[in-house]
């Protein structure tokens, strides 16, 4: 499949940051994201790696270019809390304070990201989907949403991917069947999904994510739900390592998340957006 044939909408990412990209309703985007992200807990995160991992041309290509980064389950766990320190940073729902995208410091992050994959040559259109299988799974774990919470969260996290480098519109119908039709044509197992399908879900019990099909299903889309199914009970971790897991994930795993509070932004970068 080549990368024009999976074109994500027209949005083309940003050239560098200007305070006017927040746009005056930034503080309320920036809230609502925030809320959202405290509320919705480790549950989205483990679904879009395991979602990544039922996408065949995805994780052959991921597991070609990185091996070591999924070869056991430990190194897949530092990888997960990696990603999750820097989602937490740009979500502003870690442990400290960031004010999100506002954030110089954020910002940088953002780059670096972009700079790490292009190295690996993970093409952009992947990087799209993946985050937005990432924002599906935020607003599946957070149902209900009214339409204002729904329109304030994609806002912002199209800025975000958009700073980051990557085409992201802020136009969910249009992102939708993107998605839908890159899970149409590549859902499929690989040699390792269901290896790492394994390590992902005992990750999950560490962080207490519950690696019941009931729990983990509902977070996938259709496609990899689907494909996922008749697996989910054969690769989820048995009882006593579940046991284990729980009690030595509260004890020895960091979390990135924080206690929920208010989030503003940035100072410098909230003052110079004002018209």
């Amino acid at each position: 499949m080549s990368d024009s044939a999976m074109t994500p909408p027209h949005a083309p990412p940003f050239g560098k940051f200007e305070p006017a990209l927040l746009g005056p309703e930034f503080p309320a985007e920036l809230r609502t994201v925030s809320g959202l992200w405290f509320r919705c807990g480790y549950g989205p995160g483990i679904a879009a790696y395991l979602n990544f991992f039922l996408l065949r041309d995805f994780i052959v290509l991921h597991d070609r270019a990185k091996a070591a980064r999924f070869l056991t389950w430990q190194a897949m766990a530092k990888s997960f809390y990696e990603t999750d320190l820097f989602i937490r940073a740009v979500t502003d729902s870690g442990r400290e304070a960031t004010g999100g995208i506002s954030s110089p410091r954020v910002q940088q992050q953002l780059q670096q990201i972009m700079r790490r994959h292009a190295v690996l040559a993970i093409p952009p259109w992947m990087m799209t989907y993946f985050g937005w299988s990432l924002f599906e799974a935020v607003e599946a774990q957070c149902a209900p949403l009214d339409d204002e919470q729904r329109r304030l969260h994609l806002a912002y996290m199209s800025k975000a991917w958009r700073l980051m480098g990557i085409s992201f519109a802020n136009d969910r119908a249009a992102m939708a069947a993107f998605a839908r039709d890159v899970e149409r044509r590549h859902a499929a197992l690989a040699p390792q999904t269901l290896a790492h399908a394994r390590s992902i879900l005992r990750i999950g019990e560490l962080i207490g994510v519950s690696s019941r099909p009931q729990r983990v299903l509902p977070l996938l889309p259709a496609a990899t739900r689907e494909l996922f199914a008749p697996h989910a009970q054969t690769v989820r971790p048995g009882l006593l390592r579940r046991w284990s897991c729980r009690v030595l994930g509260r004890l020895f795993v960091p979390r990135a998340v924080g206690r929920p509070r208010t989030a503003v932004p940035f100072a410098s970068a909230a003052a110079a957006a004002k018209p």
